[in-house]
Parts: C-alpha cells; structure tokens; sequence
C-alpha cells in the first residue's frame, strides 16, 4: 500500500471510527510540546502536534479522555470531523507494516461507527 492510499485509508477511520479517533488524538496530544499542552495553543510550527484552530479544543478533549476515559456525543462528532486533518501526522510517525496489518484486521472484524 503507498503512502497516498496509507494516509487515506487512515482519514476515513478517524471519521468513522471512535476508537481510532480517539487513538489518533491521545497521539497528537502527545506530540505536543509541554508548553502547548499546558497554553492549549500551538507555540512552534515543528508539523508536529495540532495546529493554532485546533488546538485549545482538541487539548481540552484529550484532558478530559485522560480523565473521564471518554467524550460526549457531540464531542465526538467535533473530533471526527477534525482529526482526519491529522492522518499524515499520524502515518509519518508510525510503523507503517502494523498500521497496514490494523487496517485488514479491523477491516473485517470491527464495523465503523455511523456518521453523525
């Protein structure tokens, strides 16, 4: 699978998928520097972490998920429509051969969560 389709393939599971959604952003969170979790902003342009627009709401749900262990309804439909902007990200810093094998397995055991 290249990149391209890699990197698609992801996009489409965070939209639709709560569990990869929320996977996606603890992981962006933790790519974010120490100071921009604690500002809830986007202080250095590394193409790492959130971008300025997503930051302050994207960090508020990953500190509630760290807290509550969930998101609300309509917090998930936020997350959804947001984190797929971060498939790249994502890709760029993961072993490719193990997110292509999460991609057949949950292909046939796991359906995807209805859009909202």
């Amino acid at each position: 699978m290249s990149k391209k389709d890699m990197i698609e393939q992801l996009r489409h599971r965070l939209a639709s998928n709560d569990r990869w959604a929320l996977r996606a952003l603890m992981r962006i969170y933790q790519n974010q520097t120490a100071d921009e979790q604690c500002r809830e902003t986007t202080i250095e342009r590394n193409g790492i972490g959130f971008t300025g627009p997503d930051a302050e709401i994207l960090t508020s749900f990953a500190r509630q998920y760290q807290r509550r262990g969930c998101l609300s309804p309509k917090q998930m439909i936020i997350l959804r429509r947001r984190i797929p902007a971060y498939a790249r990200q994502i890709v760029q810093g993961s072993d490719t051969t193990r997110l292509e094998a999460a991609f057949s397995s949950t292909a046939t055991t796991q359906p995807a969560e209805p859009h909202a």
